[in-house]
C-alpha cells in the first residue's frame, strides 16, 4: 500500500513539473524582447526564446546556423570589442552586466539591443550568462532623428547670430536712479526713432507688454542685473498695440558708478519670432507621430517618466493602455488605407474623450497610451467607458465591413508603481486582463472582476 502511495505521489509531481515547465515556457515565449542563454567562458549559445527568434523572423535551426551558435559573432563586428571589454570589467565586481549593442540579422538588418545579463554558476561548474535583450532599434532612431534636429538647431542659432547685426534690433537704455527708459526702433522706412518712459519700472510701463508666462523670468534677470555689473541674455514675448506677441532676444549689460551701484542697463533686444516657429517646428517633427500627430513613443515615455518623477506621493495619476480590438481583420480584409484612416478615427476619439492637459500618445501599430493627471478612479472608468463606446463601431469597406472596439488597461500612480516602467507594466498587465476577458472593456490593474 505505501508503494502505490509513493507511486501516486512521484506522479504528482512530474505532472506539477510538467505543468510548471510548461507555464514558464509560455513566460519566456511570451515576454516582450528575447531571452537566451550563453557559456560564459566559450561564449557558446545554449538556449534562445521564441521572442528573440521572432525578433530576427527566423526559426532556431536558421538563427543558430546564421550565428554559429555564438555569442560574440551575434554581436556586430564593430561592436564586439567594447562588448567584450565592458562585460569582463562588470564580472571582476558584479554578476550583473547591461549594456547596447548592435546585431546583424539573417537579413543584413542591424538590430540594437539593450542587454541585461546575470552570470550564475550552476551545479556542475558551468557558468552561464542569461539575458534578457529588448529590440530597441526605433528608439535609436529617434534618438538619433533627435540628435540630428538638436544639430540642426545650434546651426541655425548660430546663423543668427552671424547676421544679428543686419537686422533691426531694438535698443534699450535703462537709467535707474531717474527710473527713465529709452527705446530706439527703427521704422517702416528704416529710420530710427527714441521713446522715453518715465517710471518705467516703478509705474510697470515698461513690463505691462510683456507676456504673463515669461514675466517672472524678466523680472529675475532684471534683478540680478541691478544688483551686480555683468552681461547676460534673456528671451521673452512682447506685444505692442494689440498686436501679437513676437519673441525677442535681449542682449544687456549693467554697469556701476563711483559708489559700487548699478546706474545703467543697456540691451539690445532681436526679433527671433521666426527662429522659435522653426525650433518649434522641428521640435513637433521630432516628438510627434506622422500618422496621428500624437506623442510618439519615445517622446510619450520621456514626458511621462518626467512627469512622474516630479510628482508627489500622494498624487493620483492615470496611466491608460489601449489597444484597438480587430485591428488586424481591418487590414487584412479592407486593406492599408482604411486601416490607417481607422488608427486616426482612433486616436481622434482618444483626444477628444481626454483632456487637453493629458498626455496622450501612440505607442506604435494600433496600441496607444494616456497620462490622465490629477484624477480619479471614477473619473479614470469614466473616461474609459466613455472611449469604449466612442470606438466601438463598424468599419466598412467596399464589399465588407469590420467592427472594431477598444480594450483598456488601467494603473494608478503611485498604488501600482512610483516610476514610469513599473506603471507602464501595470498598465499593460491590465490590457491583457481586458483582452483575456472579450475585449471591448476596461480593466483596473488589480481588481478582481466579479
Amino acid at each position: 500500500m505505501a508503494d502505490i502511495e509513493e507511486i501516486t505521489d512521484i506522479e504528482e509531481l512530474k505532472v506539477r513539473l510538467r505543468e510548471t515547465k510548461e507555464e514558464l515556457d509560455i513566460l519566456l515565449n511570451n515576454m516582450p524582447g528575447g531571452v537566451m542563454t550563453y557559456d560564459a567562458d566559450t561564449g557558446r549559445i545554449l538556449y534562445v526564446n521564441e521572442g528573440l527568434l521572432t525578433i530576427f523572423g527566423c526559426n532556431e535551426e536558421q538563427f543558430r546556423k546564421h550565428f554559429m551558435d555564438s555569442f560574440s559573432l551575434f554581436v556586430m563586428k564593430e561592436d564586439r570589442k567594447k562588448t567584450k571589454d565592458f562585460i569582463e570589467t562588470q564580472t571582476q565586481f558584479f554578476d550583473y552586466v547591461e549594456l547596447s549593442y548592435r546585431s546583424m540579422g539573417l537579413a543584413e538588418d542591424v538590430r540594437w539591443f539593450e542587454h541585461r545579463a546575470t552570470l550564475r554558476t550552476t551545479a556542475e561548474g558551468q557558468r552561464v550568462f542569461f539575458c534578457v535583450l529588448t529590440d530597441v532599434s526605433n528608439q535609436k532612431a529617434i534618438q538619433a532623428e533627435i540628435q540630428n534636429v538638436t544639430e540642426q538647431l545650434y546651426i541655425e542659432t548660430e546663423r543668427f547670430k552671424l547676421i544679428e547685426e543686419a537686422i533691426d534690433n531694438v535698443e534699450y537704455d535703462y537709467d535707474v536712479e531717474t527710473d527713465n527708459l529709452s527705446v530706439s526702433k527703427k521704422d517702416a522706412n528704416g529710420v530710427r526713432h527714441w521713446k522715453n518712459i518715465e517710471h518705467a519700472l516703478a509705474g510697470g510701463q515698461a513690463l505691462r507688454l510683456i507676456h504673463e508666462t515669461d514675466l517672472d523670468v524678466v523680472k529675475s534677470v532684471l534683478g540680478s542685473a541691478m544688483k551686480s555689473p555683468g552681461k547676460g541674455v534673456v528671451e521673452y514675448r512682447m506685444a505692442e498695440d494689440g498686436e501679437a506677441y513676437l519673441w525677442y532676444r535681449l542682449n544687456y549689460a549693467s554697469f556701476e558708478g563711483k559708489n559700487e551701484r548699478i546706474i545703467r542697463i543697456v540691451g539690445s533686444a532681436k526679433d527671433i519670432t521666426v527662429e522659435k516657429l522653426e525650433q518649434e517646428r522641428l521640435r513637433t517633427e521630432a516628438e510627434r507621430d506622422g500618422m496621428t500627430g500624437l506623442l510618439n513613443k519615445t517622446a510619450m515615455q520621456l514626458y511621462c517618466a518626467a512627469h512622474l518623477s516630479k510628482s508627489d506621493f500622494n498624487d493620483c495619476h492615470a496611466l491608460f493602455m489601449i489597444d484597438t480590438d480587430n485591428f488586424k481583420s481591418v487590414n487584412d480584409t479592407l486593406g492599408h488605407g482604411i486601416g490607417d484612416d481607422t488608427i486616426r478615427f482612433v486616436a481622434d476619439n482618444i483626444r477628444n474623450v481626454f483632456r487637453d492637459t493629458d498626455l496622450v500618445g501612440r505607442m506604435g501599430g494600433d496600441e496607444f497610451m494616456v497620462l490622465m493627471s490629477h484624477t480619479t478612479l471614477e473619473i479614470a472608468k469614466d473616461r474609459a467607458r466613455k472611449l469604449n463606446d466612442k470606438i466601438r463601431s463598424e468599419v466598412k469597406g467596399d464589399d465588407a465591413s469590420v467592427h472594431i472596439s477598444c480594450s483598456i488597461g488601467i494603473a494608478f500612480f503611485a498604488k501600482d508603481g512610483e516610476d514610469y516602467d513599473t506603471l507602464f507594466r501595470a498598465a499593460d498587465d491590465a490590457l491583457y486582463v481586458a483582452k483575456e476577458s472579450g475585449k471591448d472593456c476596461y480593466r483596473i490593474y488589480g481588481e478582481v472582476e466579479k
